[in-house]
């Protein structure tokens, strides 16, 4: 399949590929912050003779390779940002068999297989069948909310046939989406002491039920969703009758009508508290559902990805659902799917690792499925 300058550059850049793994895992990349990442990408498509590279408004590098007009393109993403703060200790460690860092798997192994295809194809220069944006996003993660995938599609949807997420670990198929929506509920009241005004309205306890009312809600499995109250805050002392409290919480589902009564749900729940408080609702994050997508165009996608991980990997993958850059072209109408070139566990905590060979794997993972469906055999 792969052709012989391609299995030797495979081959050379066996090793270096964990040096390259190792520097961009230590670049601090919190979401919100990853220029320095992005530099470091960008200089490094540039050193290796990439034209035409260059980075947006939200911070993304784009490499544009072989690009046609109309909707003859694919885009290969790997996002660049980690849940981790600036002041996670980031240093690549080895382990049995396994390399450990906060970050390293999700996503900058995707990142580094994405980043030395790209340079393969800056230096070697294969004919295609099919343009492909090369693009190393930022804004995935959490409140993120998709900022470096929404800004791609919003300036390039007239141009993208399908679109890969390469997230996350090769045992698995993302081809269902699930869509969020995020709010951020802020609760006022008088307030006052805790005895001399005993009986004024208590934001803290306003919205306690507030959410307390929310966890009575109960999805059906015809119309599956989940809920999440994630942080809360509020008040001043023991002896003190709050007058502001403040949660977060978030709707998921896949279905963007689920989606809308979801949404309805918790104005209504707000409005019935609105008579004991002021209380005020933002918008912190929102990921859409997926909107009239071709099935059989990522019926053919989910074809191709399971074939190059059962000949590479030598699995049969499951199919499973997540939240990734993938829900901005499905809600564009745009298929896409997400898989994996690398296999550990942990993610999202400090103790966070992927098996060394995985990685190797990976690479040969994603040069088979390039070359098998859009690198012309020369």
């Amino acid at each position: 399949m792969l052709k012989e300058k391609a299995l030797k550059y495979i081959e050379d850049n066996s090793d270096k590929i964990i040096d390259l793994l190792t520097q961009i895992t230590e670049i601090p990349a919190p979401t919100g912050n990853e220029g320095a990442r992005s530099e470091f990408i960008e200089k490094y498509l540039d050193d290796a003779g990439a034209v035409g590279v260059y980075r947006d408004k939200a911070g993304n590098v784009v490499y544009p390779y072989g690009i046609r007009p109309g909707k003859h393109n694919a885009v290969m993403i790997a996002h660049l940002d980690t849940v981790f703060s600036k002041d996670t200790p980031l240093e690549v460690t080895e382990k049995d068999g396994k390399l450990l860092c906060p970050g390293i798997g999700d996503d900058t192994a995707n990142v580094t297989c994405l980043l030395l295809l790209a340079v393969f194809a800056a230096k070697y220069r294969p004919q295609i069948r099919c343009g492909i944006f090369f693009v190393f996003g930022t804004g995935e993660e959490g409140l993120g909310n998709l900022k470096g995938s929404r800004r791609f599609m919003e300036e390039h949807a007239g141009y993208v046939s399908h679109f890969w997420a390469i997230d996350l670990y090769y045992k698995k198929i993302y081809t269902d989406m699930v869509g969020s929506i995020r709010y951020r509920i802020k609760v006022h009241t008088v307030g006052g002491h805790s005895y001399l005004n005993f009986g004024n309205p208590n934001a803290i306890q306003v919205a306690a039920s507030i959410i307390n009312e929310l966890y009575k809600m109960r999805p059906t499995e015809e119309e599956k969703y989940t809920y999440n109250v994630g942080t809360i805050a509020g008040g001043n002392s023991v002896n003190s009758i709050a007058e502001d409290a403040s949660f977060t919480m978030e709707f998921r589902t896949g279905n963007s009508e689920v989606m809308q009564k979801c949404n309805q749900a918790i104005h209504d729940i707000v409005k019935r508290h609105k008579k004991n408080a002021q209380i005020e609702m933002n918008v912190i994050g929102e990921r859409p559902c997926a909107e009239g997508v071709p099935e059989e165009s990522v019926d053919k996608m989910i074809g191709r990805a399971r074939e190059s991980i059962r000949a590479i990997i030598g699995i049969d993958p499951e199919e499973s659902t997540a939240s990734t850059d993938c829900n901005i072209p499905l809600s564009m109408g745009v298929p896409a799917i997400c898989i994996g070139l690398c296999d550990g566990a942990l993610l999202h905590t400090e103790e966070e690792w992927i098996w060394k060979d995985s990685v190797k794997k990976g690479l040969r993972l994603l040069f088979h499925l390039v070359y098998k469906y859009y690198f012309n055999e020369d």
